[in-house]
């Protein structure tokens, strides 16, 4: 595998690998914590990949030209 294969390969996985260590964090601290802020830390962590995946179809949506 050369530079190039491996710049792309991380380029294209760095996000998708990004949200999925937030959601694994999310779901265990909602799973493993105590109440308190861990319940409050899991809201936040599975929120951000909503929120990613709402601007990301918001700006597709904006993107195609009307017919």
């Amino acid at each position: 595998m050369n530079a190039r294969t491996n710049r792309s390969f991380s380029r294209i996985w760095r996000w998708p690998f990004v949200l999925a260590a937030l959601i694994t964090f999310g779901l265990l601290s909602a799973l493993l914590g105590q109440g308190g802020i861990w319940w409050a830390m899991s809201w936040i962590a599975l929120a951000i990949p909503l929120l990613v995946v709402t601007a990301c179809v918001h700006r597709a949506g904006r993107a195609v030209p009307p017919a």
